[in-house]
């Protein structure tokens, strides 16, 4: 049943994260997203917000780019990363997480809420086998539509959990510095333009400052270090630095969601950081239908966001606020 606040959302997440770790003493961190998508990072810092609040240790924290079977400590859970890449639609992201599938045949897998899109039956066959075959996988999922295809699906341990992001709980917005605020997403899972006036972005394009990107250029210096070397020393640099640029990447996040007194989104974490952020906004639906999904199952009783099916319906969504607004 969707929740109508979002302290209950907030405590519902942490506490479904939490009962999914139970009993995990540490982990290592897999797919760390060290990109500009602000929220993957808003979803690693919520997975890190319950561990810390769990006691639980991180062993490792690498990314697509940086992983490698050596640097995993050897036992403990593995932790991939949650978000909307599980089912092939990312070819990247498909292929690590099947090779940590392969690879470490009974060692607890723990996969971070996901939306599941298969872009075909082989990405779906793929994974079939591999979670059967691996045994000992706990596949955590954000919203009904995605347990249902799970549980049809794997042969594992399937359980529908919130998205981790929203166990970062309330946060404060900035000043809005225009009306309205339009994020349109550029990427496969987009369903065009937008048609509305008003300050576009998406946080895949929005320049960074300076001292962002000089931070992504020191990760990424101690990653490939890292990598290379296996030193623990630079393990734990490595995990320092993620958090730092995770931090960062959410305040980016944060400053772009607030520029408007009102937002119109078509990503599911604008959608998300702005109910944390209590942003008055429209979530519009994504091509593959993401949204409408978490929204049905999570989301729509929160009285600051609004749904909408297309971009025409969100203009007209806009209209009735303004008319409500003035009345």
């Amino acid at each position: 049943m969707p929740a109508s606040t979002v302290r209950e959302l907030h405590e519902l997440a942490v506490a479904q994260l939490s009962d999914a770790l139970d009993g995990v003493e540490h982990v290592d961190l897999v797919d760390f997203p060290d990109h500009l998508n602000c929220g993957d990072a808003a979803i690693w810092l919520g997975q890190l917000a319950v561990l810390d609040r769990l006691g639980i240790g991180i062993r490792s924290a690498m990314s697509r780019r940086s992983f490698r079977m050596e640097g995993l400590s050897p036992d403990g859970a593995v932790v991939i990363q949650g978000g909307g890449n599980f089912g092939g639609l990312y070819p990247s992201h498909h292929a690590l997480r099947l090779r940590l599938l392969e690879e470490l045949r009974g060692r607890s897998i723990i996969q971070m809420p996901q939306s599941i899109e298969y872009p075909g039956a082989e990405q779906r066959d793929e994974l079939r086998r591999a979670v059967a075959a691996h045994g000992a996988v706990v596949l955590l999922v954000r919203d009904q539509r995605s347990f249902d295809l799970a549980a049809a699906d794997f042969d594992c341990e399937v359980r529908l959990v919130p998205d981790a992001a929203l166990a970062l709980g309330p946060m404060t917005r900035r000043e809005p510095s225009v009306a309205t605020a339009v994020q349109v997403r550029t990427d496969r899972e987009s369903t065009g333009a937008a048609g509305l006036d008003g300050f576009r972005f998406d946080w895949l394009d929005a320049p960074l400052t300076e001292s962002r990107r000089r931070l992504l250029e020191w990760h990424e210096l101690v990653s490939r270090a890292a990598r290379k070397s296996g030193l623990g020393a630079l393990r734990a640099g490595e995990i320092r630095t993620a958090r730092r640029v995770a931090g960062a990447n959410l305040a980016r996040a944060v400053g772009l969601l607030s520029s408007g007194r009102v937002l119109v989104t078509d990503r599911l974490h604008g959608h998300i950081l702005a109910t944390l952020l209590g942003i008055e906004h429209v979530v519009v639906n994504d091509r593959f239908g993401k949204i409408r999904a978490f929204w049905e199952t999570w989301s729509s009783g929160i009285p600051c966001a609004h749904f909408a099916d297309t971009w025409g319906d969100a203009a007209a969504a806009l209209s009735d606020m303004a008319t409500e607004d003035a009345a």
